[in-house]
């Protein structure tokens, strides 16, 4: 059950470890809930594909490995080597 007064669209926004998370409360019948998904996905979709500005987040890890990369010590190890 639902106990809002106001049952308009709405797309809520919060900032999460990887990028903007985008949170949209709509009314739908709960048998077109799959359809009304996919419709709304495949709009935001072509929406960014459109636009060369926007990409998606989504988490990531670098490892550094300076030998490979042909870079010197990283600075820790060589304070390590002078004492």
């Amino acid at each position: 059950m639902i106990f809002y007064k106001e049952l308009t669209p709405i797309v809520y926004s919060s900032v999460k470890d990887s990028g903007v998370l985008l949170t949209a409360r709509y009314i739908c019948d709960p048998r077109q809930k799959r359809d009304s998904e996919h419709k709304i996905w495949e709009d935001i979709l072509q929406s960014v594909a459109a636009s060369p500005d926007i990409d998606f987040a989504y988490p990531t890890h670098r490892f550094y490995d300076n030998f490979k990369e042909g870079k010197s010590a990283p600075r820790a190890d060589e304070e390590q080597q002078k004492e």
